[in-house]
């Protein structure tokens, strides 16, 4: 089974997570310059989101491979 997001899938998670962050207690500064590094350089045509969605969904494929139960059964009396 292949596991697959799409970049406006990623972007969306990705501006979920930029949300939460700005909503702590940051200098106004800060948040400012979240706000705008999220709006300028992650958007779902720049290269850098592309690049975190590839990244994502290597690992959610990673994580799913060795999720699956293998068909060689290790006997419950070895240990």
């Amino acid at each position: 089974m292949k596991v697959q997001f799409t970049v406006e899938e990623i972007h969306t998670m990705f501006q979920a997570v930029v949300d939460q962050i700005v909503a702590i207690d940051l200098d106004k500064k800060d948040r400012a310059a979240i706000r705008r590094w999220a709006a300028s350089e992650m958007t779902p045509g720049e290269v850098a989101m592309r690049r975190l969605s590839d990244k994502i969904n290597e690992q959610v494929q990673h994580a799913h491979d060795r999720s699956e139960v293998s068909p060689i059964k290790k006997p419950d009396w070895a240990d």
